[in-house]
């Protein structure tokens, strides 16, 4: 039996028997729809033989386009058309084509517009294509969930001669051509019995399709286009990217062991950001919870701005967030624009958010919400507010488990008297209004470019100890410089360092010059409104505080002058989002008489000039609520102590100076 290339030629006897027990051994293995005729000179050729070559070569071309994938190569979107709120809507399908699971080509070569009520138009093609209307409803009165999709369908036509094949025969008329259409036609949905609205079924089937990655038996044979939601023949809403899928590899993206298809992760996106969109501008202007519109949450998606907002709680001004579950750990962030899609595409592969899991799971989701900035307004935002990034508290006041334990203290002990002592809290206040202001910025704009929709985006995090900020040397001043300077010979004349500032800058380079001014400029630094009165705040404080570390750096360099790299060093040093919040809890403990001791400027003097108020605040902030009061006693006396730095060193934790 010999073997040209794959082609085995049964030549006698033996070769058909030694065929046949490769066969019955599977070591051949026979494909019943991959048979073709074998022509030869002087065969006697029938219809069924020219009939079996061509299906062979359809059967071929069906499995290369299933390598391809289902789904859509281009075009078929679907819209609607005229009469959309009333019984009798349009759809309008757009020209394109696509592959069926089974692959067969489907094509729309026009635009078609199709009105709901005449889909499907004959009784006869339901049967031939397997589509079966609800018990008791017709095209007119028709209610539920349907698929709108395309199936390949052929008929013949072009009556031909048929001539006899024997002597007696006679000669008939057969039609002569096979036509290949596309076939527009609505599959109903299988769908659960209850009563729900239409958004709430419309999340229910999201959560099926994208996160139970239910795959409905009746869709195998068609190419899904649109689901729709019809009550009574109107339609309620017409949701593309529920079904619609694009061709290609179904390549998966997953950082567990259940991996999603990336077209389902990608139509996911689209199809919640659809829902979205469906949603009353007065609602999402207004803010709601995710679990009102929808089950489940992918990865990665848009969110309403207005669910974030500044509300003062234990007399801070705190922001919160409304959208997610309160047992969800929230952090605000400014990205660059042009980096929105890479983070998009990182955080794509990641497990999606259900909304209705257990509490224990929810406490372990971490979300970072994201408003796109340019870069320009990222390095300006980086100045006036030190940091991009900012913790998000749950709005709902009867959150318990996430409350820290100085604010459940408080509640617990003065529910009456919340707020801190206003000559203690410039510095927070002033640098949250800033954050207040920036955040406002951005949602005004974002609002005027999406009409009135302003949206943020939320990712969902990684557990990992990585961060997404992007870190950089400042180039230019924020804002108007010359306001910045003003501000700046403002405070350090009222700390009567106007002299010693001047010969401080003017021996440094001009990007640490420009670091410099915007450092002391930052809002937790401001001037207090009761430096005046000898009387000084936590943000006079830091900012003494700042001065004196520039000094002593300056004092290290001698005549070479402040470097840029110690300016960024001290602004690291004081770049902590809570620094200041251990000073402000120690003087609301205090005694009277302590917290006017801690507040002159003597105290305050010897803090700053020792270096460790960093060290100190953070101190502070670890210590129990019970130990505060004591802790600003000590501080007290080490400040008026005549050797204060080193007690003030031993206060924050820290060895002697050698």
């Amino acid at each position: 039996m010999p073997i040209s290339d794959s082609e085995i030629t049964i030549r006698d006897a033996q070769d058909d028997v030694r065929l046949q027990a490769q066969l019955a051994a599977g070591a051949l293995l026979v494909d019943p729809g991959r048979r073709r005729p074998f022509y030869f000179d002087g065969r006697f050729l029938t219809a069924d033989d020219l009939t079996a070559d061509q299906d062979y070569i359809r059967a071929r071309q069906s499995g290369l386009a299933q390598a391809l994938g289902a789904g859509v190569i281009r075009g078929l979107r679907v819209g609607l058309g005229t009469q959309a709120a009333s019984n009798s809507p349009t759809l309008v399908i757009e020209p394109g084509i696509g592959i069926t699971p089974s692959g067969d080509l489907v094509q729309v070569g026009t635009a078609q517009t199709l009105s709901l009520g005449a889909l499907p138009q004959a009784a006869q093609l339901d049967a031939q294509l397997g589509v079966k209307l609800l018990p008791a409803a017709g095209s007119a009165n028709r209610s539920g969930l349907f698929v709108l999709a395309l199936r390949p369908v052929e008929f013949s036509s072009t009556p031909t001669a048929a001539y006899p094949t024997s002597l007696d025969g006679q000669r008939t008329v057969r039609d002569g051509d096979i036509v290949e259409a596309t076939a527009v036609t609505l599959i109903p949905y299988p769908d659960r019995a209850g009563v729900e609205d239409a958004n709430a079924r419309r999340s229910r089937v999201a959560r099926e399709i994208f996160f139970d990655a239910q795959r409905p038996g009746v869709l195998q044979d068609a190419l899904p286009l649109a689901m729709l939601c019809l009550d009574g023949g109107a339609l309620r809403w017409l949701d593309v990217h529920m079904v619609r899928r694009e061709v290609g590899a179904e390549s998966t993206l997953s950082a567990g062991l259940a991996p999603r298809p990336r077209a389902l992760l990608e139509a996911w996106l689209q199809q919640h950001q659809a829902q979205l969109d469906d949603v009353d501008t007065a609602t999402l202007q207004a803010g709601f919870a995710a679990a009102r519109q929808f089950e489940v949450l992918p990865p990665v998606g848009p969110m309403p701005a207005s669910t974030l907002r500044f509300e003062t709680q234990l007399g801070a001004l705190t922001l919160l967030q409304s959208y997610f579950p309160p047992l969800v750990d929230c952090e605000f962030a400014f990205v660059p624009s042009d980096e929105l899609a890479a983070l998009v595409q990182e955080s794509l592969a990641l497990p999606p958010i259900d909304l209705r899991a257990a509490d224990a799971e929810l406490d372990h989701l971490s979300i970072l919400v994201v408003a796109p900035v340019t870069r320009q307004e990222l390095e300006a935002l980086k100045r006036s507010l030190l940091s991009v990034r900012r913790p998000l508290r749950s709005a709902s006041a009867a959150l318990v488990a996430k409350r820290s334990p100085l604010e459940s203290l408080l509640r617990l002990s003065q529910p009456d008297s919340l707020a801190r002592p206003q000559v203690m809290d410039a510095a927070p206040d002033a640098l949250a209004q800033a954050w207040q202001r920036a955040i406002e910025a951005v949602r005004t704009r974002l609002a005027a470019n999406q009409g009135g929709r302003a949206t943020f985006w939320y990712l969902r995090k990684r557990h990992l100890p990585y961060t997404a900020e992007i870190s950089s040397a400042t180039l230019r001043l924020a804002g108007n410089a010359r306001a910045l300077d003003q501000e700046v010979a403002a405070r350090v004349a009222a700390d009567g360092l106007a002299e010693r500032f001047g010969g401080l800058v003017a021996a440094m380079p001009t990007l640490a010059r420009a670091e410099a001014v915007n450092l002391l400029a930052a809002p937790r630094l401001a001037l207090s409104p009761t430096a005046t009165n000898q009387v000084l705040a936590t943000s006079d404080l830091l900012r003494r505080s700042v001065f004196a570390a520039l000094a002593r750096r300056a004092d290290a360099r001698g005549e070479e002058g402040v470097a840029h790299e110690d300016v960024l060093e001290v602004a690291r040093e004081f770049g902590d989002p809570r620094l200041g919040e251990g000073f402000d809890a120690a003087a609301q403990a205090a005694e009277p008489e302590v917290r006017k001791d801690l507040q002159a400027p003597e105290a305050v003097q010897a803090v700053a000039d020792s270096g460790v108020a960093p060290q100190i605040d953070r101190a502070l902030r670890e210590l129990p609520t019970t130990q505060h009061a004591a802790f600003a006693l000590r501080l007290r006396d080490a400040a008026l102590d005549p050797d204060a730095a080193a007690r003030l060193r031993e206060l924050a934790g820290l060895k002697p100076e050698q």
